[in-house]
């Protein structure tokens, strides 16, 4: 079942940046947000905002709009799962200075998903990520000082009820996402 949310067929100019994606529900949302800001508090940086918290299943990047219609062609052909992600761990990249929440190990159905995905887009020749899947939620961009290797933190439990197209629309106040249409398991 797929539920459209913003209007991809309408007439545009430009390109659409977009990536597929898991959205957590409110509860989920306000969990990780609090982790981020203990996390804030240790490391400053600049915090995600609650409603743009998510995990990239598939980073597409810029799209013409002529392809809009292709993208959304593969999320119809991947069958979205119903599943349990346990985020228990909070760990920093210090190459691009970023602090994320993940899990000790993705669960089948996520990481299926990520296959089922990937093959669609390179079938529909979208370009895909080379790198192995590392899950995980983006909470701080632009840390400072020291960064946290990883460690535990009491788990969330994300109900996964499926995953969504969303297309980054850039500003000055920052990145606004808009699903485009979410894909939900049975």
């Amino acid at each position: 079942m797929s539920r459209t949310m913003a209007p991809p067929d309408a007439p545009r100019a430009s390109p659409a940046r977009v990536f597929f994606a898991l959205w957590p529900d409110e509860a989920t949302a306000s969990r990780l947000f609090c982790l981020s800001s203990d996390a804030h508090a240790a490391c400053k940086g600049r915090r995600m905002r609650r409603d743009t918290i998510h995990l990239t299943l598939a980073f597409i990047g810029d799209v013409p709009p002529e392809r809009l219609a292709q993208l959304l062609a593969v999320g119809d052909r991947v069958p979205p799962a119903a599943f349990t992600l346990r985020i228990d761990r909070i760990a920093g990249w210090r190459h691009n200075r970023i602090i994320w929440a993940g899990a000790d190990s993705a669960p089948e159905p996520l990481t299926s998903l990520v296959e089922r995905l990937n093959a669609a887009l390179a079938e529909a020749d979208f370009p895909v990520e080379q790198r192995k899947f590392a899950p995980h939620v983006t909470l701080l961009r632009k840390a400072e000082g020291e960064l946290p290797r990883e460690e535990i933190v009491p788990p969330i439990d994300w109900r996964v009820r499926g995953f969504s197209l969303i297309e980054s629309l850039r500003s000055h106040e920052g990145a606004q996402y808009v699903p485009l249409r979410t894909w939900i398991a049975r």
